[in-house]
């Protein structure tokens, strides 16, 4: 396993090596502003099984995924609600992730067979940089044991998934909170789980949520 300190190392290569570990199908481990989350190409079957397999997570469960920027959002979702472009446009970039109807590209095993994708775009930090390098979707599920704690520090990350190859260190991260929930595929938008984006945020956008 590859362990890189951002605060050390050449961080330009270092994003460059590690998009290029996510296109051969490998697993990368990020820092999120809450808890480390695995990475995999999420186009990519047999990479999104291998963090299923890593968790210990079972199939009935989708994946998040981050990208680089909100103009790629298009690429990974199907008729897109006038509802959904406010939120995009007044929400994201931010700590929220939001529930579209999925792409037929999206591959079963990401969506679970739900037929949506829940996408994050976060502001700058590692993992905008990362998504920006890889320029695609990069799964973003805590780096846990499924059931238990999300995980803030990178050797333990490390001794926890020994088939991640490579681990992005920025150091501890902070935990809790998470980021926000919002299904834009109903009206008006649905909180699925309160986070970092507070309901009243929300409300100033979807006063009748």
């Amino acid at each position: 396993m590859r362990i890189i300190d951002l605060r050390a190392a050449d961080q330009p290569e270092a994003f460059m090596e590690a998009a290029r570990a996510l296109r051969e199908g490998k697993l990368v481990a990020y820092p999120t502003e809450s808890f480390y989350a695995i990475g995999a190409d999420a186009m990519n079957e047999d990479a999104v099984r291998a963090v299923f397999a890593a968790k210990k997570r079972g199939s009935e469960k989708p994946l998040p995924v981050i990208l680089g920027d909100k103009s790629q959002i298009g690429r990974f979702t199907a008729g897109i609600s006038e509802g959904a472009k406010k939120a995009i446009k007044e929400l994201l970039p931010g700590p929220v992730t939001l529930i579209f109807h999925a792409s037929a590209e999206a591959p079963f095993a990401l969506t679970a067979g739900t037929g949506k994708i829940a996408i994050r775009v976060p502001k700058q930090g590692v993992a905008s940089r990362l998504a920006t390098a890889f320029d695609g979707a990069v799964t973003a599920t805590s780096a846990n044991i499924s059931g238990l704690p999300g995980l803030t520090d990178p050797e333990e990350v490390a001794d926890n998934f020994p088939n991640v190859f490579m681990v992005l260190s920025g150091g501890i991260t902070p935990g809790p909170p998470v980021s926000t929930i919002l299904d834009v595929t109903v009206s008006p938008p649905r909180i699925v789980r309160e986070g970092a984006l507070s309901r009243d945020a929300i409300r100033r956008v979807f006063p009748g949520i």
